[in-house]
């Protein structure tokens, strides 16, 4: 994490110097144009200058910051609280460096044009908008990059198809996706936590075993001349479907629950959740039910506790 800092600063260096490099040329073709047009040194001059700095001031956060995200995005590192402070400051110093030169470069300047109270109240105010862009601009990356980094960690619809195999176009009828890929994040943050990913994967493999469950009715066409027979298939496959989706919907909210701590989470609600579950596999047999519900028992097991 230190070696990634050190890199991200260098190169934050090396940008701001960038920025003020493209200031001193615009300086340049600003001072060279307004004495071709003899109003070296007016008003029209000067605001035209400051300008010129108020755009490094904006540039300065919105260029620094994309780099940091961009960088922290390919190595797949947060941003986290002393590093946000970190930033923040070394930023706020650079920024405060540049209104001073511009108090050193305009003050006087626009005194003898009889307007220094006016330059006075105008830098105060460059000074708490410049402050007031750059906080937001921090927390405003640290929003980005906590989503992104949850994106990138997030299965592909054809990486869910792969895995549990539900169709993509049944998964986006059915509203599945994103419920599949917020179990799959809440099971990433939970590895290091000292839950046994043996317990989390049981949780997976319920799922493929309901899919195939599912598949077998599917396929248990009756002849096309039983047209009562067919009907109740029919039906019996729709009711399948829906029971598929609540059984995935109801793991995620299980899993919700499993990420608060135990004195957060409301037992009485997570039982009755396990009961619907298992209530769902009543048109089974015992032994195909009991093939799925084994393997999610350690996760209500792990869920519900001991004393519970």
């Amino acid at each position: 994490m230190e070696d990634l800092d050190v890199k991200i600063d260098t190169m934050c260096r090396e940008k701001l110097f960038t920025l003020i490099q493209d200031n001193s040329v615009r300086f340049k073709k600003i001072n060279i144009r307004q004495t071709k047009n003899n109003k070296k040194n007016s008003i029209e001059h000067l605001d035209e200058l400051y300008a010129s700095y108020d755009r490094l001031l904006r540039s300065i956060p919105k260029d620094i910051l994309k780099l940091e995200q961009t960088i922290r995005l390919k190595f797949q590192v947060p941003l986290n609280e002393e590093r946000k402070v970190r930033v923040l400051s070394n930023l706020h110093e650079e920024m405060e460096l540049i209104i001073g030169q511009m108090v050193q470069k305009f003050q006087e300047l626009y005194r003898v044009k009889g307007c220094l109270d006016d330059f006075n109240a105008r830098i105060e105010q460059t000074r708490s908008k410049s402050k007031e862009n750059l906080e937001s601009a921090v927390d405003k990356l640290v929003l980005t990059l906590n989503k992104e980094l949850e994106t990138s960690k997030t299965m592909s619809p054809d990486e869910l198809q792969s895995k549990y195999g539900i169709d993509k176009e049944a998964m986006n009828q059915m509203h599945l996706v994103k419920v599949l890929q917020g179990i799959h994040i809440i099971f990433d943050n939970l590895k290091n936590t000292g839950i046994e990913e043996s317990v989390l994967n049981g949780v997976h493999e319920g799922i493929i075993e309901r899919v195939k469950f599912g598949k077998k009715v599917e396929n248990e066409i009756p002849p096309t001349h039983d047209v009562i027979a067919r009907k109740t298939w029919r039906m019996r496959v729709a009711r399948e479907t829906v029971k598929l989706k609540e059984m995935i919907y109801s793991l995620h909210t299980l899993a919700e629950y499993l990420q608060k701590q135990e004195d957060q989470r409301n037992y009485e609600v997570i039982h009755k959740i396990r009961g619907r579950i298992e209530e769902s596999f009543d048109e089974f047999p015992k032994d195909e039910s009991e093939r799925v519900l084994s393997k999610l028992k350690p996760f209500y097991d792990l869920l519900s506790g001991q004393n519970n």
